[in-house]
């Protein structure tokens, strides 16, 4: 059965990590494989296609335009936002220690550009998402 979690939040929130315990084939621009935007497109246009994808796709998509156009693109079963507050998304990303600069401005501008219109679920968990069982044991990171 096919299932694509889109899976959403800005930086710190928690989304790679969370993507990783579902078990599923995990699509991250942030890594290294993905040598360029283009290149990670063409490939979550390769997911649309699979019949039997079981995936979770991260995306940051901050509005509502920006999950809705991602979600078509991946034929997304299931779209949710992963979050928390604003101090936590802060210590995460520095405690990365990779552009914090960067990484900060992410966070900010995610806030000010976040809105929910679509009504976005909350990620519930993986238990919830699947039921008792977590995904396969496919991944891609």
């Amino acid at each position: 059965m096919r299932q694509v979690v889109l899976l959403c939040g800005p930086p710190g929130a928690g989304k790679t990590t969370e993507a990783r315990r579902s078990g599923l084939t995990v699509y991250d621009r942030d890594d290294p494989e993905w040598l360029s935007e283009r290149h990670f497109t063409d490939a979550l246009k390769r997911l649309a296609d699979d019949a039997g994808a079981r995936a979770v796709v991260i995306r940051s998509a901050a509005t509502s335009s920006a999950r809705r156009r991602a979600a078509r693109m991946v034929r997304a079963t299931d779209t949710f936002l992963l979050s928390a507050p604003r101090e936590e998304l802060m210590r995460r990303v520095r405690s990365r220690g990779r552009d914090v600069p960067r990484e900060q401005a992410g966070v900010k501008h995610w806030l000010e550009s976040f809105d929910d219109a679509d009504g976005v679920r909350r990620f519930p968990g993986w238990p919830a998402v699947f039921g008792e069982g977590l995904g396969s044991t496919s991944r891609r990171w």
